[in-house]
């Protein structure tokens, strides 16, 4: 009897090794194919990423929404986004700057605070064109060709958020380029690097699986 019970033990922790293997193979096979695509994202277009002296005008500059503060003013990774957009209209560097972002209730327009920032700068209003269906960095990437029948575009957001911009707006044919924002060090900068793995991942699932249709609406012909 005892000699049953035993043999029962051993046929259980063999079957348990067996269930135990499968598992770690399976959650490597799921990292791997998870670091590769992130991998993926973060560098094919590694080299579309420029500086300042690189740029050729005429352009036209895509700044990607960054969240609101309390009063419903720009959080500071979007300020650094817009005056380095100002920096590139100032240079002559681009002559038109689209401001893509999430517009979907009252309480959260970010295009419009956005444009009010940049006018407090001292950007003219007739270079400003509002993007209000900018909701996520796809979105605004679809919204180029579709919206506006742009194909070339100068993306502006920080370095942390550029190569998945650059990913999905080329991929989606538009010839992007990217500026690198100011950085002035952020509470949450962990967090938002951090994310982006998650993001990259979700990007290429949007590019190559998915393929979701945003808002469209009319097209906006940019002179």
């Amino acid at each position: 009897m005892d000699i049953g019970i035993e043999q029962a033990h051993t046929k259980k922790r063999i079957s348990f090794s067996k269930a135990t293997k499968v598992v770690v193979a399976f959650a490597m096979i799921g990292l791997v194919v998870f670091l590769s695509i992130v991998l993926s994202v973060q560098f094919k277009h590694k080299d579309k990423l420029v500086t300042f002296e690189e740029i050729q005008p005429p352009n036209i500059a895509l700044v990607f929404g960054a969240g609101l503060k309390a009063k419903g003013e720009p959080s500071a990774v979007l300020e650094d986004r817009i005056l380095t957009a100002i920096g590139l209209y100032q240079d002559g560097k681009v002559g038109k700057i689209i401001m893509s972002g999430d517009n979907r209730n009252v309480n959260h327009n970010e295009v419009l605070a956005m444009k009010n920032f940049a006018l407090q700068q001292g950007l003219d209003e007739s270079d400003i064109i509002l993007d209000h269906a900018g909701r996520s960095t796809y979105d605004s990437c679809y919204r180029l060709r579709e919206v506006f029948s742009l194909n070339k575009i100068v993306l502006i957001t920080q370095e942390y958020h550029l190569p998945r911009a650059l990913y999905i707006c080329n991929e989606l044919g538009i010839d992007a380029v990217g500026v690198a924002a100011e950085n002035r060090g952020y509470a949450k900068q962990v967090k938002y690097s951090a994310r982006e793995m998650l993001a990259s991942v979700q990007a290429w699932l949007d590019v190559n699986i998915f393929r979701p249709k945003p808002i469209l609406g009319e097209k906006e012909e940019i002179n």
